[in-house]
């Protein structure tokens, strides 16, 4: 019998719970509101305390409801087979979106859209009864309703934005990636001469059904011989290029101790150095010099525009 890599408790208590939570703070709104709405005008700070105090002291019980929800789901040691593969910047990027999508239940993420929605109705709740104050008496009339209906959003918003921001014991088998990060190091080498592509490395692990995404890099294959040789790089939190790592797919090509592992400053005019290095290293083990003499030509035409000394930014 196969084990299943994530098992699951029943959420229905936990989604019971949320359901009458959001809805008491709802009718609790309702019924503060039309009280409050008598006198705003003479206390309006009355309201204001009151609805801040109402949804924030609801908050944690809320937030304590939605991680356990989140919490329900345990992971049992999963057996992953790990493949590498490189792919572009485009496909990384659907690759994450479909990633944290599937496993939104399990990973943790911050969403910003949920952040912005919730505070709307949180200054809607506020000030809106003070603009509704200025209308007819059927609106006023209806001002309770529309402030308990506005509450009740902003308790779904929230549980959901909490939902999808705490984690769980599951998290550390599936991270979570920014492709917008990589975007930056590989337009940079794109536009490199002796680049033939540039885009992602990555890691994909199997297990019953499952899989997860890791140890993401920009990588680049080198014009010429790009089935052959390749350049892997490390990269900060900015997404700068801070380490270049030159690999040769054949073990029988031996690097010389020219070719080193880069580190910073990394610049065109480096990187381009180190890329003719390699394509050398590789026509003395390999030979057919006549098949890269473009490759190199234009490697050369690019790095005579400047001198040693006077080496581009990133």
């Amino acid at each position: 019998m196969v084990e299943i890599p994530i098992t699951t408790k029943s959420a229905l208590p936990y989604q019971i719970a949320i359901f009458i939570l959001i809805d008491l703070m709802g009718f609790i709104c309702y019924d503060m509101a039309q009280y409050q709405m008598v006198t705003l005008y003479e206390n309006p700070l009355s309201w204001i305390g009151m609805a801040t105090f109402l949804l924030s002291s609801m908050l944690p019980v809320l937030g304590l409801c939605s991680w356990k929800l989140k919490d329900h789901a345990k992971l049992q040691n999963p057996k992953w087979e790990f493949k590498i593969r490189e792919v572009s910047l485009q496909e990384f990027s659907a690759m994450i979106t479909n990633y944290n999508k599937s496993y939104k239940h399990l990973i943790s993420s911050i969403d910003y859209l949920l952040i912005l929605l919730a505070s709307i109705c949180y200054i809607a709740i506020l000030a809106l009864p003070f603009y509704l104050m200025g209308t007819n008496v059927l609106i006023i009339s209806f001002t309770p309703a529309i402030l308990s209906l506005i509450s009740i959003i902003f308790g779904f918003l929230f549980s959901y934005f909490i939902f999808k921001l705490l984690p769980n014991s599951v998290p550390p088998e599936f991270p979570t990636h920014q492709p917008r990060k990589f975007r930056k190091a590989i337009s940079f080498l794109t536009g490199l001469p002796g680049i033939f592509w540039a885009g992602v490395k990555l890691t994909i692990g199997a297990a019953d059904g499952y899989y997860t995404l890791r140890n993401p890099m920009p990588i680049a294959r080198i014009e010429g011989i790009e089935g052959a040789a390749r350049i892997e790089c490390e990269i900060d939190s900015s997404g700068n290029i801070t380490r270049i790592i030159p690999f040769f797919e054949s073990e029988e090509i031996t690097p010389s101790k020219q070719l080193d592992t880069s580190c910073e400053p990394i610049t065109p005019v480096t990187i381009s150095k180190l890329i003719r290095l390699m394509i050398k290293e590789y026509l003395r083990h390999r030979g057919g010099e006549e098949i890269m003499d473009d490759v190199l030509d234009d490697i050369g035409s690019f790095l005579s525009k400047y001198d040693a000394t006077d080496e581009l930014p990133q």
